[in-house]
């Protein structure tokens, strides 16, 4: 059995995609793993459902927000963490904002442009898998 601290862990994960590009995030180095692109998100609190956790969660990042259009799909991380995946749409005027102590640099990018990449969060190799299989639909 895993000693990971994250085990049992629970989070949302951000899927906002506009022109075939997804928002994705490079961790600061004030987080934990630190420096890894990944999409936004993060842990679910005591007594919030997704929707809430997710509102959160893109406030505390980038100052953004959305509306959750619906849930695409539950993983389970490497190290023991439970993520749901929903798909998010900007409001109108809501641009990101990076908040420092969270985040490093916003980018707007594709699939393809982040597969050859090696330095992605273990949790996103999992979601292409998702969408190659189309297990995830959009």
């Amino acid at each position: 059995m895993s000693t990971n601290q994250d085990q049992g862990r629970h989070g949302v994960v951000a899927v906002i995609r506009e022109e075939e590009k997804l928002l994705v995030i490079r961790r600061s180095e004030f987080v934990r793993a630190p420096n890894l692109l990944c999409l936004p998100g993060g842990g679910i609190e005591t007594g919030e459902n997704f929707e809430q956790a997710m509102h959160r969660e893109l406030m505390e990042e980038l100052h953004l927000q959305v509306d959750i259009e619906r849930h695409l799909w539950t993983s389970e991380t490497r190290w023991g963490t439970k993520l749901e995946w929903l798909l998010c749409h900007r409001l109108p005027g809501s641009e990101p904002v990076a908040n420092e102590a969270e985040v490093a640099e916003i980018y707007w990018l594709s699939i393809d442009e982040m597969r050859p990449r090696n330095d992605l969060l273990g949790s996103l190799p999992d979601f292409f898998y998702a969408i190659d299989a189309q297990v995830i639909r959009w």
